[in-house]
């Protein structure tokens, strides 16, 4: 499967409790953390960017569009959405252990999708020398994370938990 045809299947079987938005034109490439830092556009997020702009109620949360992604930049948010998800996002990096968020420096960190409701989010980790971002997951079944975006659509589309089996962090016991 590649990246269309997982992005077209997860629109697919979300289409109905979800509100996928029309793209957005940037140029400029994806938003990090950091105030006026952007990542490269890689071929898989060239792809989602392509497809769709932003996306309510998609997993994990909303997925953002790149603009929404500068509002983690803002210190007043007037849109009452985004300014829960920066709120539930903050919360999470200052208080949730080993979170992505407090653990890299805000240039490697972009915030792909978070919930308003919940601790829910997905962040693009870059690392030096791969393409690609990996994907970073929270949720309820704890943390997960994924090499690309491919490999996080193909496990949710197979209901593939194994990712938050995995244990990764040095010192963590079974």
């Amino acid at each position: 499967m590649n990246i269309e045809e997982a992005l077209e299947k997860v629109l697919d079987e979300l289409s109905d409790d979800s509100s996928p938005k029309p793209v957005v034109s940037f140029e400029k490439g994806i938003p990090t953390l950091k105030a006026g830092y952007f990542r490269p556009l890689s071929p898989m997020l060239k792809s989602r960017f392509e497809k769709l702009g932003g996306w309510e109620e998609s997993t994990h949360g909303d997925w953002l569009d790149p603009a929404e992604m500068e509002c983690f930049w803002e210190s007043q948010i007037v849109d009452e959405r985004l300014n829960e998800i920066v709120q539930q996002v903050k919360a999470a990096a200052d208080h949730w252990q080993n979170d992505a968020g407090s653990l890299f420096s805000l240039h490697r960190i972009s915030v792909f999708a978070a919930s308003r409701y919940t601790y829910e989010r997905i962040y693009l980790v870059w690392f030096d020398e791969t393409e690609e971002p990996e994907l970073w997951v929270y949720d309820v079944n704890g943390e997960a994370r994924y090499k690309d975006l491919l490999s996080y659509l193909e496990s949710y589309i197979k209901d593939d938990l194994s990712a938050f089996l995995n244990k990764w962090k040095l010192g963590e016991m079974e």
